[in-house]
């Protein structure tokens, strides 16, 4: 009976030491070592001229990983901008990052009616994950969520795979660190090259709610088929306001 109580007692350890391991080398997502704190601000509470107040916090306070290959809201987004009948395959990694995204700033920000946040990160590989190389790109996609859609008023839901183009305009590829170019319009700067990401996004009426949120996915294609695209591990992450609605005017 003792060396059967040996032996399971020994099984037991060995697969909380598995365990251990699995955590440890699985995919994730950590504050990098040398960042500010300054770059980590979950929430302000912010006063315009006229008297309104309110507050701005990270959404989700912590930054989170999310599922491997996409989630379903994120591949219809995808699916529906790049369709299959254009030759656009996007396939799940089959396995997850052995890497991390070491987080540099994950933030909130006011000033002068302007509010909203951002996020800096880098993709730090780890054994046998993709790296750029004569044959391989690796790109981010991002899709955007949020109740106040760019160039449009208040209230003006979207749900959209972010790319760079002057006017937001559906790019030839869907993805964000490609920047597209205009004859009418500079094109505009990205700091979004893997393996780094930063990406801030604002509004200017702080009168009115907002709620903007972010899924934000590493991708690589190979160089000889650039429509078959491979997703791996991503990073959730955005900000939202709430006004004191005790200072807005009364409605007559």
């Amino acid at each position: 009976m003792l060396l059967i109580n040996f032996y399971k007692t020994t099984i037991l350890a060995l697969l909380i030491i598995l365990a251990d391991i699995n955590c440890v080398s699985a995919f994730n997502i950590v504050p990098e070592l040398s960042a500010s704190q300054k770059s980590f601000v979950p929430s302000i509470t912010y006063e315009t001229d006229d008297g309104i107040h309110g507050i701005i916090t990270r959404q989700p306070i912590a930054f989170a990983s999310i599922v491997r290959g996409g989630s379903d809201d994120f591949l219809k987004a995808l699916e529906s901008d790049f369709p299959p009948s254009k030759g656009w395959k996007f396939i799940p990694a089959k396995e997850d990052l052995q890497g991390s995204f070491a987080v540099s700033a994950y933030y909130v920000f006011f000033d002068n009616r302007i509010g909203g946040g951002g996020i800096s990160f880098d993709y730090i590989p780890g054994e046998g994950d993709p790296v750029s190389s004569n044959k391989k790109e690796l790109h981010w996609i991002q899709r955007i969520i949020s109740n106040h859609k760019r160039r449009s008023s208040h209230g003006t839901s979207e749900d959209r795979i972010a790319v760079r183009s002057p006017s937001d305009s559906k790019s030839g590829v869907p993805f964000f660190d490609v920047v597209i170019k205009s004859a009418q319009h500079n094109p505009p700067q990205t700091l979004a090259l893997p393996p780094h990401f930063e990406y801030d996004v604002h509004k200017n009426d702080p009168e009115n709610d907002h709620e903007w949120k972010s899924e934000t996915y590493l991708a690589s294609i190979d160089k000889k088929d650039p429509k078959k695209v491979t997703i791996y591990n991503g990073v959730t992450w955005g900000w939202q306001n709430k006004v004191n609605k005790a200072d807005l005017p009364a409605v007559r």
